[in-house]
């Protein structure tokens, strides 16, 4: 997740990788409320974390807590089935990535698909 000389640092925006994905729910060392802790409060504007929640949710020593966080992302809002976008100068245009043509489709050249 995050190594040691992170821990008290603080980015604007924090990508998260939540590299653990098994059907046994073994999440190692994640499993501590100290290392969510530390990734939910080393970013000032947004963090955005991508993996597989049913593998932290099936954990036997991290269930509770990690459930208790995704449930609380999905009552705000915030858990998406792929990489949300919207374009700045249309904050209307938004689109949910999920495949890897997507970004192309939904925003060609890395702009908008809405015309100017």
């Amino acid at each position: 997740m995050f190594p040691d000389n992170y821990q008290g640092e603080e980015s604007d925006i924090v990508l998260v990788s939540l590299t653990r994905s098994n059907n046994r729910g073994d999440i190692g060392f994640l499993w501590a409320p100290e290392r969510l802790n530390v990734l939910l409060t080393r970013a000032r504007d947004a963090t955005v974390l991508i993996g597989n929640m049913e593998t932290f949710m099936a954990s036997r020593k991290g269930k509770g807590l990690w459930t208790k966080f995704f449930d609380l992302l999905k009552e705000t809002d915030s858990l998406h089935d792929g990489f949300p976008v919207r374009c700045e100068q249309h904050p209307s245009t938004t689109a949910i990535l999920k495949e890897p043509g997507d970004f192309e489709k939904h925003c060609p050249d890395g702009g908008c698909s809405e015309l100017w």
